[in-house]
């Protein structure tokens, strides 16, 4: 959940999360529209269907319980070298590194390394260096404080230096570098995506359907039918093409709503029109109350939407 997430937004989230999945055997059954409700507002869905994964490969494999080896961690589906390294080190107490942003800038900065850290050779290097460094009797707590240095003094555009454990260790400090290292590429401004979401009520409920699993965005989650428009495309248009998409004839009345939201390096306008159906054809869709709308997996910018319009 840390992934990509600020921890005052996880904790509430990891609470309810282990009341309803308090071991692994309990979330390795879990069914997976469960699991994404469950990760709902979170985002990256793709780390909850990873988690549901481990766990089911955990309970196949390992009777339930994480294995303590670190090449048998590294083999369970969603776990890479970072989270191979915080489990050994922090639940087992092996000296395993870990390399995450926050580590990635105070090594860069301690001994002077230049070069993109994401790429290598520097990555290996970075890499290699926790590992010379993590010791072999306090593994978790080295780990734990080498984040915790990033995260709150050797922040990444006003580093505070002057508190700083080991300013005196710190090449980057004496060569005047300290701003400017890592040396980060630059990040791609994100690309403008215009959509268009179709609004459908029917006395007291509204129509979703459900994305394919293998849908490119928000796979397997409760959306309003909606479509990525055209350059020229309104959204009208785009809401009734959306709907006839899934078999549905519609005509669209008016724009109620616009919602801008982020997705990794894609900024999106979603333009949310009400449509009356002319007809339907497919049997696929199906009109939800709101009661039934808490119990679905949708993602945050098409819950927020319902949340006003209802």
């Amino acid at each position: 959940m840390l992934q990509q997430t600020q921890v005052k937004t996880v904790l509430g989230y990891y609470e309810r999360w282990m009341q309803r999945f308090p071991t692994v055997k309990a979330l390795a059954q879990a069914d997976d529209a469960d699991v994404l409700h469950a990760w709902q507002g979170l985002g990256y869905y793709s780390r909850a269907r990873r988690l549901l994964s481990g766990a089911r490969a955990v309970t196949e494999r390992h009777a339930g319980k994480l294995p303590r080896d670190i090449e048998a961690l590294l083999a369970l589906p969603g776990i890479g070298p970072y989270s191979a390294g915080a489990i050994a080190s922090i639940a087992f107490g092996l000296p395993e590194p870990i390399v995450d942003g926050n580590v990635v800038r105070v090594l860069c900065r301690l001994f002077a390394l230049r070069g993109d850290p994401a790429r290598a050779p520097l990555k290996q290097e970075l890499w290699r260096l926790a590992r010379e460094l993590v010791p072999a009797d306090k593994p978790s707590e080295f780990n734990q404080s080498l984040m915790e240095l990033g995260a709150t003094i050797c922040t990444p555009t006003s580093p505070r230096c002057t508190e700083c454990p080991v300013a005196k260790q710190c090449r980057a400090l004496a060569l005047g570098m300290e701003r400017e290292l890592p040396q980060l590429a630059k990040r791609r401004a994100p690309t403008e995506v215009a959509t268009a979401a179709a609004y459908v009520r029917r006395g007291d409920t509204v129509l979703l359907r459900q994305l394919p699993a293998d849908a490119p965005r928000w796979a397997g989650l409760w959306v309003l039918p909606f479509a990525e428009l055209s350059r020229t495309e309104r959204a009208p248009k785009g809401a009734v093409r959306a709907l006839a998409e899934i078999g549905l004839e519609a005509a669209a009345e008016t724009t109620l709503r616009e919602v801008r939201h982020t997705i990794t390096r894609f900024r999106i306008t979603l333009s949310v029109v009400s449509c009356t159906l002319a007809g339907r054809k497919s049997r696929s869709v199906t009109f939800f109350t709101r009661r039934q709308v808490e119990q679905l997996a949708l993602p945050s910018a098409h819950a927020r939407i319902l949340a006003v319009l209802w």
